[in-house]
């Protein structure tokens, strides 16, 4: 083999008996039945396209065979399919029906009581038509398909019978003496009709025609033919009439709830006629399939046969027969019109067609041939009379098959491939086929019989479809990296002379196949001598075609033309044109530059503040020194991989790219260029920078204004003129409380299409709407929102694609529901390195989403947004301490934000009498029982550190503080206070706790070996996890406790005199800390413990502190130097 590399998989060869053996014989699918037919070599069964008269397989060499009979030949059971059995079978209400028929046919049983029962009945999808006696009928005696009821009138025998489209009901009368006393001028059966009603056909009469509700014609029934047995023995009449049968036509009546029979008296009486004389109406599913027939015949020209098998129609016929025989006044011309239902094999590749069928009998040994033509469409009231003739002949058989005088192989088939292939190629759903005798006008030697199911067979293949996803080179999962098949100046460009290539091969059938591939020099239209072509084979259908070129096939740089082609088994598709550029010369290392980051001594700008960075290409390397750079990778203090890309745009290479440092001190730039062959220089860029500490706040408003209409910058002089607030308490001082209004600077605070933070407390009141605490106005929209989104009940960071109300908004979520009255701290960020948009929530982070953002230049608003050019999202409740940079915060800086130190209560201890304690915060008292005593100077103006309280050995002594506002034992807290206690090794004691009904959320004491400050895992688990003082305390002394939890990070902590201590248990380092949320009051001196008081304190305690929030180490240090008792 030559030409282009192929990688073929191998397998293990297993052998044909073994692999048929394991390979089912059906599949759901063609695609899953050509696997199994090449595994098992033999055809399988496409279980999806089986019907009851349709079938299709598929075949080892990947073509399927198309199966298609006149009438059912299977029906559906059980999941299954099983043969057509039309022998009757008692069922378990005592009537009689069919084993297996595709129509529900019900017979009576017949017996005393069934006057009432419907004699035969039809059903098909809900619909039910049928015909009754209206008196008690004998018991029915079964014999195959037919129930005859003996003597239901003198003489006459009433004989049901199924067919496979549905039944006739005759009756039987068996010598001309029962005409005198049967009353047989007129028979009248009832009507049954369930969801149908029942109308005479059209003139001439006799036929009857069935519509549902929407008068849709889903029966046809016959009540106006009757014959007797000139032909031969009775036994072989009651079926229909037999050649050289007498017929004759009766007269119909369809009332509202009847159909009667006017039996031709005449006929009756006529001595020529032979008894026992049969009278036949029947009904019959015109509908139920897809595939029709219709027999004509000349002495009988506007007679409709369209579906009908009973009688003598229960065979196809053409020729021409003597009136004798064919029962009727002179001789006579049949022909056989069938309709087949070809959408199946529309528009596919037909490789032959025939019809097949069985001749049943010849009136000559040897007799004229049968021709089979294509014909127009027939219908329901095609009659011999206005038969719509042929186009052209097909094919024709000369099959004589006489069981009496030539009895021999019976099989015809007719070759009716142009008829199909026509029918694929012009879409039509349906095909028409004409049997007529070819010298019609030969009497008797012309005539055939033909089975009445005959098939259509169809060998076909399916086109194979144009290969897709064309692409050569680097390609990941699904082909979605290859470079793409273009022509002209967009075309790809490799830098490889032996380039792999690739095509999706696939065609409707789902089969193996194969590809071609073929590669020329140069581009149209001077493509020269193209390379030799190579097939790579056994493909399955979805999968690709891989090939390399190889070594020596392209010998220079320049432009190259591939081709590929599919094909399924002599099929092949058509194809296109790719182009491509084999550019082997690498480009030189890019040249950098910035002037918001120079490469000079110094720092410059700040961590987290963006600044722009501008590469060019230095040399161009093109074909014929032309700029072909593609793009630039570069990656900010990591040399080990390219991180970020940037596309050039411009005409000369050059690219300006956002780039924000994330570090203090020293920075590396390492930038590398590609050009569009994907060829990179030897050397990366190196680009050294100083970056100078975080900067300030751009802008921040604590609101702590008590009135007014300004809240003034505390960064600078950017004031929100606010209207429809007021000033009220807050998180941290005063906040602003919204009322339908907001807080609006007189121009833009940050450029948004750069890096920029935003932090905000905010306590929102309700949850029914889209509500913003912070954005930044453009021209239509605001170019952020940050606050409450109502469609996902989520704090939300969010930034349309563009100043316009009709660009898509990118959105972060909080990943928990905001909780109404409660206040939390929200920040957002934006890194225009990577277009994340960042929200954290309380200090976490929540959730990125990723958007380029554009510089909104309008006023910064706190409280509302803008949305259409309107004021919208206006926020119900306050907000306070809102702050903003122009670099992207840190982690820890954002959980800063979260831990903003506040206290919230602090008790002194220093009154002397009474049984209260003042906040000197708030004002709130605290209560005093039990063993608890004023302890140090009783002098009031004596020193702080001289008053303190002391719990007395009662150990009964508990003061109950008042919750702190805004205190929250599942969010960052501090307590601190000064404790001596008075011994009592090995028993816990606890100084300060939180409250609830089982078990304190954290306490601060002693635990008889250490201090300690625990925090609870549950309120109904009493586990707690712990930070303890390095030292066993000393009984007798003071010391300054401080325990800390800080949320953001799940860490506590215990500082003894200002030292930081690292003695934990149930933590390793005090990480992994969840708090939660309570409701009660603190304790001062005791604890609870299942629902119970618990560690009373005994000793001393002064200047009880709570916070929110998270103070720094030296802030702690600060606080133990700068209170009593050191």
């Amino acid at each position: 083999m030559t030409g282009l590399a192929v990688v073929v998989a191998s397998g293990v060869v297993t052998p044909q008996s073994a692999v048929a053996r394991a390979v089912p014989d059906s599949a759901p699918d063609e695609a899953t039945a050509s696997r199994y037919a090449a595994a098992r070599g033999e055809s399988v069964v496409v279980e999806s396209a089986t019907t009851e008269t349709d079938e299709l397989k598929a075949n080892p060499d990947g073509s399927f065979t198309f199966t298609q009979h006149l009438l059912p030949v299977r029906v559906r059971r059980d999941g299954g399919w099983v043969p057509v059995d039309l022998e009757l079978e008692r069922r378990a209400d005592g009537t009689f029906g069919p084993k297996a028929a595709p129509v529900d046919v019900v017979f009576s049983p017949g017996g005393e009581g069934s006057a009432d029962d419907v004699v035969a009945r039809l059903a098909r999808d809900g619909d039910e038509v049928g015909l009754g006696w209206g008196r008690d009928l004998p018991p029915g005696v079964g014999d195959g398909a037919s129930l005859t009821y003996p003597e239901v009138l003198p003489g006459v025998d009433l004989k049901v019978e199924a067919t496979i489209n549905g039944f006739n009901e005759v009756l039987v009368v068996k010598t001309a003496r029962a005409v005198e006393g049967a009353g047989l001028e007129r028979i009248a059966f009832r009507t049954h009709a369930r969801g149908v009603r029942v109308q005479e056909g059209p003139a001439p009469g006799g036929d009857l025609v069935v519509r549902d509700e929407a008068g849709v014609r889903v029966f046809s029934g016959d009540a106006s033919s009757m014959w007797d047995s000139s032909g031969g023995s009775a036994d072989n009449h009651t079926e229909g009439p037999a050649e050289g049968d007498r017929r004759a036509e009766m007269g119909v009546e369809v009332g509202a709830d009847t159909v009667a029979v006017l039996p031709d008296r005449e006929f009756l009486a006529d001595p020529g006629t032979t008894y026992p004389v049969v009278i036949d109406p029947e009904y019959y599913c015109e509908k139920c399939w897809k595939v029709h027939h219709v027999v004509v015949q000349d002495p009988w020209p506007d007679e409709r046969n369209f579906d009908k098998t009973s009688g003598d129609l229960g065979n196809l016929k053409a020729g021409y027969l003597n009136a004798t025989s064919l029962g009727a006044g002179r001789a006579g011309r049949s022909r056989s019109y069938l309709q087949m239902h070809t959408a199946p094999v529309v528009g596919k590749y037909i490789a032959w067609a025939t019809l097949k069928t069985n001749v049943v009998h010849t009136y000559s040994c040897k007799p004229s041939a049968t021709e089979l033509y294509v014909s127009p469409y027939v219908d329901a009231n095609t009659t011999w009379s206005n038969q719509p003739g042929w186009f052209y002949k097909l094919s024709e058989t000369n099959v004589a098959n006489n069981a009496r005088f030539c009895p021999g192989a019976s099989q015809a088939d007719f070759d009716a491939t142009a008829a199909v292939r026509q029918a694929s190629n012009e879409g039509w759903n349906w095909t028409t086929f004409l049997l007529q005798a070819k010298n019609e006008g030969e009497l008797d030697t012309s005539w055939r019989l033909f089975d009445l199911n005959p098939y259509l067979q169809v060998g076909y293949n399916s086109w194979p479809f144009m290969p897709t996803a064309l692409g050569m080179e680097g390609w990941g999962p699904g082909g979605s990296d290859a470079l793409p098949c273009v022509t002209g100046v967009g075309r790809s460009a490799v830098f490889t002379r032996t380039p792999r290539l690739r095509a999706r091969m696939n065609d409707p059938d789902g089969g193996i196949m194969d590809a071609m591939f073929r590669v020329f020099d140069g581009v149209a239209p001077n493509l020269s001598a193209g390379y030799t072509d190579h097939y790579t084979n056994g493909i399955p259908a979805g999968s690709f075609a891989e090939v390399t070129v190889p070594s020596g096939r392209i010998t220079r740089d320049g432009l190259f033309t591939w081709r590929v082609w599919g094909s399924d088994h002599g099929l092949f598709t058509g194809t296109v044109d790719c182009e491509f550029e084999v550019d082997s010369v690498a480009p030189g290392t890019p040249v950098v530059s910035s002037t918001d980051y120079p490469a000079v001594d110094g720092p410059h700008g700040s961590v987290g503040r963006t600044g722009n960075f501008t590469f060019n290409p230095g040399v161009l390397t093109g074909l014929g020194g032309t700029m072909d750079m593609r793009r630039y990778g570069w990656s900010l203090n990591d040399d080990t991989a390219i991180t970020h890309s940037a596309t050039v745009q411009s005409a000369d290479g050059t690219v300006t790219v956002p780039i924000t440092p994330t570090k203090t001190g020293t920075n590396v730039l390492y930038v590398t260029a590609f050009d569009r062959a994907g060829n990179r220089p030897a050397a990366n860029a190196v680009y050294v920078f100083e970056v100078a500490e975080p900067a300030d706040l751009k802008a921040g408003w604590l609101f702590d204004e008590t009135g007014g209409t300004v809240a003034e910058d505390s960064a600078g002089n950017r004031p929100l003129t606010v209207t429809g607030g007021s000033f009220t308490a807050g998180y941290s001082g005063n906040s602003l409380l919204f009322t339908n209004g907001a807080a609006v600077s007189s121009g833009p605070v940050v450029d948004t299409s750069r890096a920029f933070s935003v932090s905000t407390w905010v306590k929102l009141d309700r949850a029914d709407g889209y509500f913003t605490a912070v954005s930044q106005d453009g021209g239509s929209a605001s170019s952020f929102f940050l606050g409450y989104s109502q469609d996902v009940n989520r704090w939300t960071m969010a930034a349309p694609g563009a100043d316009s109300n009709t660009a898509g908004t990118a959105r972060a979520s909080s990943t928990g529901a905001p909780q109404t009255g409660v206040w939390t701290n929200l920040v957002g960020t934006y890194d225009p390195d990577s277009d994340s948009l960042k929200l954290y929530v309380d200090g976490r982070y929540q959730s990125t989403t990723t958007v380029a953002t554009w510089n909104a230049t309008g006023a910064f608003v706190v409280g509302a947004a803008k949305w259409d050019g309107a004021r919208v999202n206006r926020f119900p409740g306050a907000v306070d301490h809102t702050l903003v940079w122009d670099r992207v915060l840190a982690a820890e800086e954002v959980a800063a934000q979260a831990n903003l130190a506040v206290r919230r209560a602090r008790y002194a201890l220093d009154e002397r009498s009474g049984t209260t304690t003042v906040d000197q915060d708030s004002g709130a008292s605290a209560t005093l029982t039990g063993g608890v005593v004023w302890g140090g100077q009783p002098d009031a103006s004596a020193a702080s550190e001289d008053k303190w309280l002391n719990f007395t050995s009662a150990g009964t002594g508990q003061v109950a503080v008042p919750r702190p506002a805004n205190f929250r034992t599942d969010r960052s807290f501090i307590v601190s206070a000064w404790v001596r206690h008075t011994g009592g090794a090995g028993t816990r004691r606890v100084a300060v706790s939180g409250h609830d009904s089982q078990n304190s959320p954290f306490t601060l004491g002693y635990n008889g070996s250490r201090w300690e400050f625990s925090v609870s895992r549950s309120a109904t688990d009493q586990t707690v996890v712990s930070a303890l003082s390095d030292d066993e305390p000393v009984a007798g002394r003071w010391v300054h406790l401080v325990a800390t939890f800080d949320a953001t990070t799940g860490h506590i902590a215990l500082y003894v005199n200002g030292t930081k201590q690292s003695a934990f248990s149930g933590t390793p380092d005090g990480s992994g800390v969840a708090g939660r949320a309570t409701s009660g009051n603190l304790w001062l001196g005791r604890s609870t413990t299942a629902a119970s008081a618990s560690a009373p304190w005994l000793g001393d305690l002064d200047d009880v502190q709570i916070r929110t929030g998270i103070l720094p180490a030296d802030a702690i240090r600060q606080l133990y130097l700068t209170t009593s008792h050191r």
